[in-house]
This record gives C-alpha cells, structure tokens and sequence, in this order.
C-alpha cells in the first residue's frame, strides 16, 4: 500500500498506518508544509453479465470512482472529515476482471473519541454534555433531511475522530449510507456491542432508531468510559439491559441525560426517541427524558444520592445548568474534580451458558442469548435466530477461493446449535454401550490429552451413529442432527454477519490454529466465543456437515433453508482445525472428504430442531 500512496503522492512520506476497515486502511503522511492522511481503497470488478467486456469492466471502475466522490458532496459539512483531494491509479483492466485503488487525501486527525474519553477519564460533566450534544447535532443534520438523509452504520467512539481543533467529526465515510438504499442484507458495517439489537438478532433495516440505539452507547461511553456491563457479551448485555435497566454509577450525571440514555437504549424502536431534533432538545434542556426503567430509575436515584431514598426533579435540574455552546467548541474545558463510578458485577468470560431452560415449543419465539442443556450429557446449546445472509465470501472477506462463490442470500430458519463441539468425555457417555464396545474403541480421539478435548477421528457415519444415539438416550424426545452447510457458516458468522472469522478479524482471540494450537487439539471453549456465544467455530477442529460437497453449489441453493444431499459422495467439513492456516479457517472457507475417513482434525458439534422439522433437512 505504501508504494502506491508513493506512486500517487510523491512529495508525501508515509508516517506509519492510522487504522484498517472493511473498506480501506488508512495512513498517516506529511510533506514540508502539511499533515494529512490519506486511505487507499481497493477496487475490484468481476466479469459478469452486467460486465461482459474489458470496456464495461473499465467503465464500472470509473464509474465507482466518481460515485464516490458525488456521494461525498452529499454528506460533506460540519461533523464530517474533509477530503483535499481524490485520485485514481495503477488501474489494470483484463477479460476476467478489473482492478484499481481509491486514494482519498483528507484531513488528519491526531485522536479519536476513544482515546479523548479514556485519557481524561472521567469527563468533567461539562465537557461530557458538550460531546453529547455536538454527537447530536451531526447526527441530526445527516439523518434530519428530507432528502438524502444519511445515517451512521457504525456508530463508534473509535470512528469518531478529534481535529486538531478539538472539533468531533466522523472519520469512517464508508459507515454512512442514505437510509433510502439500506437493506437488510446491508449489514457490513455493524460492530455488534455497539449496535441495537433489531439489526443482529433480526437482521432488520438499520435507521434512525438503530442509530439512536447507537448513539445511546456512545453516550453511556462518554460518561462511563465503557459500555453497560462491560464484561458481558453482546447478547448478555442485551438481556442485562432488558431485565436490570443502565447502571448510572456517576452522581453528577445530570437526571436527563440518564433519561435520554435510557430511552435510547430500549429494546423495542419504538420506544427510543423518534429523532434527533428531539434528543437535542433533552440535552438542551427543552425537555425531560423520563427513564422508564423502574430499575433503571432506582438505580439512578441511589447512583445521585447515596444518602437518600428519593431523587427529586428540582436537584437534578440544579446539577445540569451547564453553559450553552456551539457545534464548534473546543473539548479543552479544564478538568474541575474527580468522581468515583461504581463497578459492575464481573461477568464470567470463556465459559458455555449453563442456563437449564428448556426449549420452547415451535410456536413460541426465542432469542439470541437464549441457551437450553440436553439432558443426558449437559450438552449446552445456543439459539440461533432466523435470518437472511449473502453467503458465501464475500469483499468483506477478500480471501475467497472458487467454491465460496456466488455470494448469494439465504434464509435460514431459527435452531438450536452446540455451543462447543462435541467432547471425548460426551462421546463416551453416549456411545458407552457394551454392545457397541465390540465394534469401535471407546473414545476413538488421537489426542487423548483430557475428556474436555473435542472427539476426533471420527467419520460421517459414526457422528450420525452417536446422534441415534443421543436421540434414543433421550427416548426421541428431541431431534438432534449435523448442521447443513448454510446454517453452520450462518452460525459462524454471528447470524450472517460480515465476519471473516468466527467472532470477527482477529482470529488469534477466537481461534486454534496453526500458529498458535502447539499442532494439538485444545479443551473446547477455550478462546473467545463468536456473537452468538458459540465456542471454536474457527479452528481447533473440522465439523462435519449434513451435505454433499460440490464446487458448485452455490450456483444450485434454494433461497430457503438449503441443503444439498442429492449428489456427490464427498462430505461438507467447515471451520478449519489446529493444523489449518488462517485462510483454511475462514468461516466461508469450505473443504470435502470421504463420510468413511476419519482425522485426527475432525470432529462435529449438533443442531437441535423442532421435530416438525425434521423431513425438512433429512
């Protein structure tokens, strides 16, 4: 990247990288005479019926270039980065594609609102209002319009940057997006812990409300320096939220602010404010932001008066008469004292949910977070909820081989999947069985290093013969069964979320694999778990899928709940293994072997469906 920021800017020297995005990473650079920062942009166009000649392919590439740079004049002004300059190059046409970088020069910013917030923690509540109501005032002025209203798809304290004169913009223009066009398969830009729920858990459009929710959390950071229940994960700190309301830990947060970020971060759209101009007016003042929580209200109340059971209007609006200032004040109000906040309860990390629910009814809805134990072996399983996603590898991924293309959309039905794959210790409780005994060791593993370690070694036909088994342990109370090939990358990617790996880019959080594994299998459980609270999706072993391999089936899938079972002899395995590379543990990465070989890198994890849906997928 660096020689072709050298190509296009040559009197500029290459400082060192800013920050890297879906779209783009971004460098710092200056010459004798400025500062500036500059992102490069890769652009690439496949042949297609849309773009069947080397002239159709060129002209797309220009035509994206100059989108680009129309779609900045719409969103161009106070609160967004300003762009010097954009350029074209080192753009290569072929039949089979085109290719080219997008350089855009733009203002550097020295610091983001992470860093603003984290190193003068806690904000003076002064200069926290201030940051609040500027937040605001851009958001209300892409989102109010209109026409060409704009929204802010990944609203985060780290996309938000601090100019040199202490004035907030949004540093991620590929994050906004007219509301007009968003879909909800336009989810590449979510950060799940920032973003409201409807957009993870139900794959629904993003808008005003979503971006409401957001601003909810940013603000919340603004005060706290963390989001609520900060050690949670994104489903738990949603079900947290819902039952226990905020936690308001600072006692000169002003009441309506706490309000206005309760009201924000309700669960349903339709309880958050309906827009921007009426949250300004909560700031200002114009109006109170009545927390609707009871626990978030008794919260608060005991959080501003440790010494009184009551938390009266005249006191709270005798704590937020702050001084009014425009959109471009500076964020250098001096630091007037120091309060304390109070800590949040500790929320364990790497461990499966042990709720003892038991599955609902097909009838009854479920939701992301919700966990059920199988009876037998404790086996802990995650609801997956119902959604669409493009799958397949798509530019979020970059990395794609032959077999994950088309990118094409799917609906998938709600299920129950493992949290973790199965284990050696669940493999003996299931199939220890005198009869069985005679026909295949006990616990089949290679590495037999402790009963935590996933089983391996095991084919196709034994994962089903230990799921009829468990079916019957269960005296055919629940059906249980391999997860096709569409609901296990589903599942990996957090609900069809634009993840490389499963729980998101850096793969040595989430994953074992060859760099980091000791070339052994590991306990399940644990690294990170993804967005859905599922444990080694990426790595550690290969899990057997329902389907038939082929190198075209994407082009054959059904838009509803695919699965191939029609064709071929080889088996879908998906998620890598300890002795896979970074690329092999790609959730889109897809891979095939005999139902009859087994692997010291292979092993499985089950779904749990209604029976209702059993001749469905079987």
């Amino acid at each position: 990247m660096e020689e072709i920021i050298k190509k296009c800017l040559p009197t500029y020297e290459v400082i060192g990288k800013v920050g890297e995005g879906v779209y783009g990473t971004v460098y710092h650079i200056k010459d004798n005479l400025k500062e500036r920062a500059v992102k490069v942009v890769p652009i690439m166009v496949e042949r297609s019926l849309s773009y069947r000649t080397e002239r159709d392919l060129d002209s797309k590439i220009s035509h994206d270039f100059y989108a680009v740079q129309e779609y900045y004049d719409k969103i161009k002004g106070e609160g967004v980065i300003e762009i010097h300059d954009f350029h074209l190059v080192d753009k290569n046409v072929s039949r089979q594609q085109a290719r080219a970088y997008l350089i855009i020069l733009m203002e550097y910013c020295p610091d983001n609102l992470t860093n603003l917030v984290l190193d003068n923690y806690p904000l003076p509540p002064g200069r926290a209002h201030k940051i609040m109501r500027a937040l605001a005032e851009i958001l209300h002025r892409l989102s109010g319009r209109t026409e060409d209203a704009f929204i802010v798809k990944d609203l985060k304290p780290s996309n938000l940057l601090i100019t040199r004169d202490g004035r907030l913009v949004i540093g991620d223009l590929g994050g906004l997006q007219r509301i007009s066009s968003i879909s909800t398969s336009a989810h590449a830009q979510f950060t799940p812990n920032w973003s409201a729920p409807e957009l993870i858990i139900k794959s629904q459009s993003a808008g005003v409300a979503s971006l409401a929710y957001s601003f909810g959390f940013v603000s919340y950071f603004i005060w706290f320096g963390s989001l609520p229940y900060e050690k949670a994960d994104f489903t738990e700190r949603t079900r947290l939220i819902r039952e226990r309301g905020i936690p308001f830990g600072r006692k000169d947060i002003p009441y309506r602010i706490q309000g206005l970020i309760d009201r924000c971060l309700q669960f349903h759209p339709e309880d958050r404010p309906g827009n921007f101009q009426e949250i300004i007016g909560i700031i200002n003042g114009e109006k109170m932001g009545a927390i609707s929580s009871i626990n978030s209200a008794a919260e608060a109340a005991a959080a501003n008066d440790s010494t009184s059971a009551t938390f009266d209007v005249q006191h709270a609006e005798s704590t937020n008469l702050y001084p009014p200032s425009s959109f471009g004040d500076s964020f250098s109000d001096p630091y007037h004292g120091k309060e304390s906040i109070n800590d949040v309860p500790a929320m364990p990390a790497n461990k499966p949910a042990t709720s003892k629910r038991n599955p609902k009814t097909p009838g009854e809805m479920h939701k992301s977070g919700d966990t059920w134990v199988e009876p037998v072996t404790a086996m802990v399983f995650a609801w997956v909820p119902s959604g669409s996603f493009g799958m397949g590898a798509g530019n979020w991924d970059g990395d794609g081989n032959k077999d994950e293309f088309p990118v094409h959309q799917v609906d998938i039905d709600g299920f129950w999947m493992g949290t973790c794959p199965v284990t050696q210790a669940q493999w003996e409780q299931v199939m220890s069985n005198p009869i069985l005994k005679k026909v295949r060791p006990n616990n089949p593993s290679w590495f037999k290093m402790g009963k935590a370690h996933p089983v391996e070694q095991v084919s196709w036909h034994d994962a089903r013969d230990f799921i009829q088994k468990l079916i019957s342990s269960n005296k055919g109370n629940y059906h249980f069964r391999l997860p096709t090939e569409a609901e296990w990358e589903y599942a990996a990617r957090s609900g069809g979320q634009p993840h490389k790996y499963a729980g998101g880019k850096n793969f040595d959080a989430f994953a074992w694999y060859s760099g980091n594994s000791g070339m052994t299998t590991k306990p399940v459980g644990g690294k990170m778990p993804n967005g859905l609270g599922l444990y080694d999706m990426s790595g550690n072993i290969y899990e057997w899928c329902q389907d038939t391999y082929s190198e075209t089936a994407y082009r054959k899938h059904d838009r509803n709940n695919p699965v191939l079972t029609g064709e071929g002899i080889k088996r879908v395995i998906r998620g890598g293994s300890w002795s896979n590379s970074p690329h092999e543990i790609r959730c889109a990465y897809r891979a095939s072997v005999n139902p009859d070989f087994k692997g010291n890198y292979i092993g499985f994890r089950l779904v749990m469906t209604p029976v209702s849906r059993k001749k469905a997928i079987e």
